[in-house]
């Protein structure tokens, strides 16, 4: 009694999160859709954002507290694609979901912590001007490709591996295709089926009590023990 089974946003808006004890929501035979698609499909699904109002009502009327996980899953998955576009814009939705959560909680009393369990391949490079599309190709000035060695342009971001590698013996030229499209997978060093993980140092970032103690360079068993101090345990 009092829960709540949702398949589509419809269904999930509709639902009153003061009367709702509990609520199930599987809106996708598998994964949910990147943003990019989700927004384009007529917003069938909730944004991460959505989700995450909705689940701290719900939670916050427990007098006990509560540990509340939320996950930009897909981010990974666009990198595993060497599709940089969805990444990005699934790390937009990650922020719009995190100032969802800062807006609902007061932060005297509730400890928000974002961060992620790896890095990916992806890199930043050459000397683009500012106010080159990320996206797009390295230029400087803006409008005036920066060339490599073989003539041609090459994007600021980039992948050492995944499936985006040139199979010809000369690699297209990324000037002469649409680097913003969103199915444009960036040029690889190394071609592979998908994208892997790499070794990076990952940001962790926090706010609310004990947030002081993410600082410098910490092990991940450290957040643990962080979480376990903030909720008086």
């Amino acid at each position: 009694p009092g829960s709540e089974y949702v398949w589509n946003s419809d269904s999930f808006a509709a639902v009153d999160p003061k009367k709702a004890t509990k609520l199930l929501g599987l809106f996708e035979p598998s994964h949910m859709q990147f943003e990019a698609d989700r927004t384009a499909s007529g917003n069938k699904e909730p944004s991460l954002a959505d989700m995450t109002t909705k689940a701290i009502q719900l939670l916050s009327k427990s007098r006990k507290g509560y540990v509340l996980m939320v996950e930009a899953g897909r981010i990974d998955h666009a990198h595993h694609g060497g599709n940089a576009r969805r990444a990005l814009q699934d790390t937009v939705a990650l922020n719009q979901a995190l100032k969802a959560a800062m807006d609902s909680v007061d932060l005297k009393d509730t400890l928000i912590v974002v961060t992620s369990d790896h890095s990916h391949t992806l890199t930043i490079s050459g000397y683009p001007e500012r106010g080159n599309p990320i996206l797009g190709v390295v230029a400087s000035p803006i409008g005036k490709p920066t060339l490599a060695k073989d003539g041609k342009a090459y994007t600021t971001l980039g992948y050492a591996n995944g499936p985006g590698a040139v199979s010809a013996a000369e690699r297209p030229d990324p000037a002469k295709e649409d680097t913003e499209a969103l199915n444009y997978r960036q040029q690889v060093l190394v071609g592979l089926s998908s994208e892997t993980h790499g070794g990076d140092d990952v940001v962790a970032r926090a706010a609310g009590p004990k947030a002081h103690l993410f600082k410098g360079t910490i092990e991940q068993n450290t957040i643990f023990h962080i979480m376990r101090a903030a909720l008086g345990w």
